[in-house]
Parts: C-alpha cells; structure tokens; sequence
C-alpha cells in the first residue's frame, strides 16, 4: 500500500473518532430541554458554616461590590466568614477586604503566579488556623455578584447528599461589548446543554467552572487544595470524580460574573482554559481510569471529557491535513475551497440558531442580544483555533485579566433578564397555640 494511502486512512480513523466523540456529546445535549427537579429547603434543616474564599489580585474596582452582595445573604449571617487571598497586589484590596470584616491572607510570590497556586497556599494556612471550624467553602471571583439566595440554595443540596455543587453563572456586562455578550452566552450555553444533562443521567459536572461554586471540606480529605495546571478548576474536578464524588448544578444558586470586553483579552483567558484542558491529560484521565476500572460507571463521562480537547486538536489538524493532501493529489482545489466555504456557512447557521435556543431555553434577554447571536459563531470558532493552538504551543505564563465593570445587584437585575430566580428560606411555622 503506498506511504500516501496509509497516511490518508490514519488521518480518516482520526477523524471518524472525532466525530464519535463529537456525537457522542450531541447526544447528551439532546437531553437538554425541560428543568431538573431539585430539592426544596426544609424547616429545621442543617445550617452549615461556611467558609468564603475570593482570590483577588488587584480588585480594588470591584470587589466592594462583591463583599456587599456576600454580606446581604438570606442565609444566618453568624455561619458564614468571608477569606480574600490578597494575592501579589499592589493597590488597596487588602485594606478594603479588612474593613469589609473579611478575613485577609496577603500573598507575595510573583513567580508562582495563577489561581490554583493562590488557594493552595492558602488551604494550608486554612486548615491551621480555622481547623474544625467550618464545614464547607464557597468560591467567588473578586468581580461577581451574588442574589440573595446563593447560600440557602447550595445548603439545601449538601443536606440532600451532594458534596460539591455548582451555582448558576451568568454574565453581568453581557452588552458592553460583543465579546462580553458572547461569553455570557458560551455560559448559558455549557450549563444547558452540558451541565443540566449530565445532572439528569446523575453523573457528574465535569468542570465547578471556576467560580460560584461551593464543596464539603471533607472533600479535600484533609491534603488541601492540590491542584498543577492551569484549569484548576477541572483537575480540581476531575480529581473529585476519581474519588467517588460528583459536583451537581444548583440553577438557583445565581451569581453574575464579569465577561471580558476586548477581543484580545477573551483570546489569552481561553487560550490558558485551552492549555490547561492539554495538562490536564497526564494528570487526571490515569485516575478516571482506574476509577472506571473499580466498577464506578458515573467516572465514564469523566474519562471521556478528560481527552476531550486532546481528540478534538488531533481530530482538528488530521481533517485540515488529510483535506489538503486530497486537493494536492488530485488537484482539485476548487472544490476544497468551496467544501470548506459550504461548510463553513452551514456551521455559522447552525451555531448562531443553537445560541438562540439557548437564550429561549434559559429565558434570558439583554440590550443587544440579537447582535450577540449573530457573532456567537466567531466566538465559537476562535474558541477551536485556541484548541488547535494549545495541542502545539504551550506557553504557561500567566496572564492576569482586569475587572473593570463596577455594577450592584440592582442595576444588573435591572438590564439583564435571567429565567433563574434566587432561592428562599421557607418561613418558619406560625405559632398558633393559644
């Protein structure tokens, strides 16, 4: 068989295991339509204490906003405390979290730079200082804002059995900027078609997506937060999943998040999401399997997200690779340029009426949402010329992303519509006696 043949039929069975990967996510997407049955707040229930934690660096703009929103919980304010990592700053956040009654670890390490590192130092001063207090921890971003009923509802699901549990995230800026828009729609997008599925089968997240999420201590089984890559939240994940935990999603935990507003800085935080979704190979898939290999079948779907963006990069560049040696060998390249162009426009199509199905789905509506809708294919598409870079060039070097937006719960609620509505304690019950 000549060396071009075999050549063309590894690159198509790289290709057709793609696209089965690929299917195999449409078909859990599929599940996506309806809402999740989700446990009510009980009278008497178990209040747990919880442990805030917000890494911040220099988040002197926003994060007042934040700590407010924290502190006007419909939750008993004497079971919660709020813990800022100060992480290698150099304005006053530090200043503004103390006099907010946070307690505050300032950082100073400019070269272990990122989120992962700032947590870990700080679980291990955590678990000296606050041994045996608390039961669970929350994180928040500097730059979120929370409704009112985060707490209840992320209380409500531990006393239901779960042991992480993820909150509802939103953009809070989806309309300044297009960039921003399509972020906050890439959110909606991952909780419906992704998160709320995999809750139905009762399998696990595959990722508490960073922030607005919410874990038992016990989880950590006393080692801290151990984390190595640059999506600390999906090994941190993962790695849950391996030990037989699963991480659920809570639509009425809300929280509003900042999305970036440039082109350029959206491209360097997907570009480390990308990056760490290759680092994250070595280090969790081995477990999943050996967890898979027990006889726990909720650890598959984890298995198989964990090479997700490994088959997809290698599915990615063997398609480009095996269409060009096509054109080159019969000369046809007319016809690539107009398979790729038709492709191309059925893809746009495609993508822009899935991002309108999910606003429709999700009930959510902004100023310039249409204009949201029609650019979410770019988004989209950037998105997998990220993945295609990072399986080439890895440059671990940590790029911080700016918060700016400077909005209170009110003037959020005011112009962003979300369908979810915060949850609330049940009232007690009236005494009639007498």
């Amino acid at each position: 068989m000549p060396v071009l043949d075999v050549i063309g039929w590894i690159l198509q069975t790289i290709m057709v295991i793609g696209a089965v990967y690929g299917s195999y996510h449409v078909f859990v997407g599929l599940n996506a339509f309806g809402e999740l049955k989700l446990p009510e707040p009980q009278p008497g229930e178990k209040q747990h204490r919880f442990a805030i934690l917000v890494c911040a660096k220099n988040e002197s703009a926003v994060i007042d906003q934040l700590l407010v929103t924290i502190e006007n919980q419909d939750y008993p304010r004497e079971l919660y405390d709020v813990f800022v990592v100060a992480d290698n700053c150099t304005d006053d956040t530090a200043e503004i979290c103390r006099k907010a009654g946070a307690f505050v670890y300032e950082r100073t390490d400019p070269d272990r730079k990122g989120k992962g590192f700032a947590m870990s130092w700080f679980f291990e001063r955590f678990n000296v200082d606050h041994a045996g207090r608390y039961d669970a921890c929350v994180v928040f971003d500097a730059d979120n804002v929370v409704e009112v009923g985060f707490l209840e509802a992320i209380n409500t699901r531990f006393n239901h059995g779960e042991t992480i549990v993820v909150g509802y995230r939103t953009g809070k800026n989806p309309s300044s900027s297009w960039v921003a828009g399509c972020s906050t729609l890439y959110w909606l997008l991952q909780t419906r078609f992704f998160h709320l599925p995999r809750n139905r089968f009762g399998w696990s997240l595959f990722s508490v997506s960073g922030t607005g999420f919410g874990f038992l201590l016990s989880v950590l089984d006393g080692k801290g937060w151990d984390t190595h890559t640059q999506c600390e939240d999906i090994e941190f994940t993962l790695n849950a999943v391996a030990d037989g935990h699963r991480a659920v999603l809570e639509p009425r935990a809300v929280f509003f998040d900042e999305q970036p507003q440039g082109l350029w800085t959206s491209i360097k935080q997907r570009y480390r999401w990308a990056l760490g979704g290759v680092q994250i190979v070595p280090i969790c898939t081995p477990r999943l399997w050996r967890r898979v290999r027990s006889g726990d079948r909720r650890a598959i779907d984890g298995l198989i997200y964990s090479v997700g963006l490994l088959v997809s990069a290698i599915a990615g560049w063997s398609g480009m690779a095996f269409s060009l040696m096509t054109a080159a060998r019969t000369g046809n390249w007319g016809f690539l340029v107009l398979a790729t162009a038709a492709f191309g426009a059925f893809a746009y199509v495609f993508t822009g009426i899935f991002g309108w199905i999910t606003v429709i789905l999700e009930d959510a509506r902004w100023p310039g949402m249409w204009k949201t809708i029609v650019l979410f294919p770019i988004h989209l598409f950037i998105w997998w010329v990220l993945m295609l870079v990072a399986f080439v060039y890895r440059d671990s070097t940590w790029h911080d992303i700016p918060h700016t937006v400077r909005l209170s719960l009110s003037e959020i609620e005011a112009e962003h519509h979300t369908g979810r509505l915060p949850l609330r304690r049940p009232a007690p019950p009236e005494d009639n006696a007498g």
